[in-house]
């Protein structure tokens, strides 16, 4: 197969762990040719999908990972696979990207995760989906609505909808002398919505991220353990992984998501759960799977790529 990787720039990954190089990785071990996408040159042309593309191989080493050859013009139904891989933010230019991949999802060619899926399942506002699974969560911009929200449940965790990482993340509480321009800076004065929390105490046991390819587990999740006083359990904001079995309770919120997640198109998702509660699920660029092959002995780069192997088989 021809398969396609939109991703950022490449040259600035980290090549231990990042997991669309590992899934280039075992496209090119398993055969198939693959080729390097930027999200600016993606483009439409009268009724066309078009792209800037280039042909790339790739390795595990620190000095070269990559290799790309002339850049190229051409339809982006030439290629039998693209998987999507832009990081957010998720904004306007994301959003427009999924037009573009959306117009070339044909039966010739599959683009994965579903470019519907991306930009109408927000990686944080789904959860909402699924009342049951998650802790008291509210979604405003109002300053008066949030900081009821806080005053009501004390400690509050506030998330911008559109960021990763743990990226402007705040932990704030209902005593904080600066709260109210707290909630100003996070919702941009009122302009942006952002999502608020109740404060879940079992986060400094750790937040799991649970991969799921069609909608199947693997029996274990890669847990994010936060150090020192930061809450966030988000490798980029230094926690520490480890892999661990799943628990019931995992095993049941992936039930409740499966068949959702399947018939909207989404191949590849990583879910993430702190104590009892889904807090997110997420489909633009999901990660750790390096992790979870070094540590715990699952290849899902490998089992990812042999999904899109049968889905155009």
């Amino acid at each position: 197969m021809k398969i396609a990787f939109v991703m950022d720039p490449i040259s600035e990954i980290s090549y231990k762990k990042d997991s669309t190089l590992a899934m280039m990785i075992e496209a090119q071990i398993l055969g198939h040719e693959i080729f390097y996408i930027e999200p600016e040159d993606l483009y439409l042309e009268a009724n066309q999908a078009l792209c800037l593309y280039s042909p790339i191989t790739v390795e595990y080493n620190a000095q070269s990972w990559f290799v790309l050859k002339e850049s190229r013009k051409g339809s982006l139904n030439i290629f039998d696979v693209i998987v999507m891989r832009q990081d957010p933010p998720f904004d306007m230019g994301f959003i427009q990207n999924t037009y573009i991949l959306e117009k070339a999802n044909n039966k010739n060619t599959l683009v994965v995760n579903n470019p519907s899926a991306l930009r109408n399942r927000n990686e944080k506002l789904s959860i909402l989906n699924y009342p049951d699974l998650i802790s008291d969560t509210l979604v405003s911009s109002s300053f008066q609505i949030l900081e009821d929200f806080i005053q009501k449940h004390k400690e509050v965790v506030l998330k911008p909808l559109g960021l990763m990482g743990g990226e402007k993340i705040a932990r704030v509480n209902a005593s904080m002398t600066d709260l109210n321009q707290i909630v100003r800076d996070l919702t941009e004065e009122g302009r942006e919505k952002i999502m608020a929390q109740k404060f879940i105490e079992e986060v400094f046991e750790g937040d799991k991220r649970v991969l799921l390819i069609d909608g199947e587990h693997f029996g274990k999740a890669v847990i994010r353990i936060p150090q020192g006083d930061d809450f966030r359990g988000n490798l980029a904001a230094g926690a520490r992984a480890q892999v661990v079995d799943l628990s019931e309770r995992d095993i049941e919120i992936v039930d409740a998501l499966k068949k959702d997640l399947i018939n909207q198109g989404v191949v590849l998702a990583g879910i993430d759960i702190v104590g009892s509660f889904l807090t997110e699920i997420n489909i633009t660029s999901p990660t750790c799977l390096r992790e979870l092959n070094d540590m715990g002995d699952i290849n899902l780069a490998k089992k990812f790529i042999e999904r899109l192997e049968k889905l155009k088989s």
